[in-house]
């Protein structure tokens, strides 16, 4: 499986599957954010091609300033745990430090070629 595309990202609050925004992987690096806040960091398929890991930097550029987490950081670093579903869903944790997990999923949507 190649992860190389255009992925629309969601994320699970109180209020359900919501804070979505885009994200694009590339050659192991992936950027991306959504209406306040902006992403950059490293994805990879572990070996099993079955799970993905990684980090991310996350850094509040617009407008309020609360995080999915329930917090008001302007910077913080989010490690990414998932399991790929299929060649387009993937599904996972984000793990901030002292803070706990928050789920989230990604679909594909176009690749890059």
């Amino acid at each position: 499986m190649n992860l190389d595309a255009l992925w629309t990202a969601e994320f699970q609050v109180r209020g359900g599957w919501t804070n979505g925004g885009v994200v694009v992987v590339e050659n192991g690096r992936i950027f991306g954010g959504d209406r306040d806040y902006w992403y950059a960091g490293r994805l990879s398929l572990n070996q099993d091609e079955e799970s993905i890991s990684g980090h991310l930097k996350v850094v509040h550029y617009h407008g309020d300033r609360a995080a999915a987490f329930g917090d008001v950081g302007p910077v913080f670093s989010l490690e990414i745990q998932g399991t790929v579903l299929s060649p387009a869903a993937i599904s996972g944790v984000l793990k901030r430090p002292g803070l706990g997990n928050l789920a989230f999923r990604l679909t594909k949507r176009e690749e890059i070629s």
